[in-house]
């Protein structure tokens, strides 16, 4: 068994925490990853959170049934300005001191850029780069610590933190029970290695299983060399081999439908549920 989730902001009518909780569940998913700062840009300052937020927004959604699995604070974690990175990094660790009133598992986050705008740039991928990420990762690991909340943080191509092998390296470099791997395979990908995805996911549970907290399962199609994020079922993941090593190692782990959009949840469901009792 797993247990799938949806972004909250894949979910693209909702105005209201009910809205959000009523649509959730109407789709069969009970878990959210919600991201304040997408969802409800009005509520998501570091000045703006507070316990009855977190209670307020916990109980309108457990009305459902429903629940924040993971709560998201994407920043830029090495922004190359000082100021705005501090900004930044005071902003998650508001996050992470409030997150347990919402009921959430962990805070999430990308890792960021060297450059102020995230894209991908080979300047990520120096030693320089990952040294300072390290820092950074230590001082929110050790925020996390405090507040007893898990920081979860997520790999990509355009991110100093962009192979499995880089992330073995920060398992190394930050030994901490309050940091873990949020795996998105299709963030490791590029049009010229995409059959490559079920070997990035076995290689990455077979070495840190025990530190992934969560999967996303991001359906792609190539489009002129670039990957494209689409409902699951309609593009290239091969979704069946990969959710059995998610069950295999780390069973009712948070599995997040990332780029589902509304009704495409309840199809993809559906469509998993088949396939993996052979209806289909």
């Amino acid at each position: 068994m797993l247990n799938y989730a949806i972004r909250g902001h894949d979910l693209t009518t909702c105005n209201t925490i009910e809205e959000m909780a009523e649509q959730a569940a109407a789709q069969g998913i009970y878990s959210l990853q919600l991201a304040l700062g997408i969802s409800f840009p009005e509520w998501s300052g570091a000045d703006k959170l507070n316990p009855g937020m977190g209670r307020f927004i916990k109980r309108k959604l457990a009305e459902k049934g429903v629940e924040v699995g993971l709560l998201s604070c994407y920043i830029n974690m090495i922004h190359p300005d000082p100021v705005q990175r501090e900004s930044l990094l005071q902003r998650f660790e508001a996050y992470l001191k409030y997150a347990h009133y919402f009921g959430a598992s962990m805070v999430a986050s990308e890792t960021g850029c060297v450059l102020p705008e995230i894209y991908y740039t080979e300047k990520n991928f120096t030693e320089e780069a990952f040294e300072d990420l390290v820092s950074v990762i230590k001082r929110l690991v050790e925020t996390g610590e405090k507040y007893q909340m898990m920081v979860g943080i997520e790999p990509g191509l355009n991110h100093p933190l962009y192979s499995v092998e880089r992330v073995k390296q920060l398992l190394t470099a930050v030994k901490s029970d309050y940091l873990g791997i949020i795996l998105d395979p299709t963030n490791l990908i590029h049009s010229g290695n995409d059959q490559e995805q079920v070997g990035i996911v076995k290689e990455a549970f077979e070495s840190f299983g025990e530190k992934i907290v969560a999967v996303h399962l991001k359906d792609f199609e190539i489009q002129k060399d670039r990957i494209v994020p689409v409902n699951l079922g309609e593009g290239r993941i091969n979704y069946l081999a990969i959710l059995e090593i998610i069950e295999k190692y780390r069973p009712l782990s948070y599995v997040v439908l990332e780029e589902t959009k509304d009704d495409g949840a309840a199809r993809g469901l559906k469509l998993i549920n088949e396939r993996r009792q052979g209806i289909l």
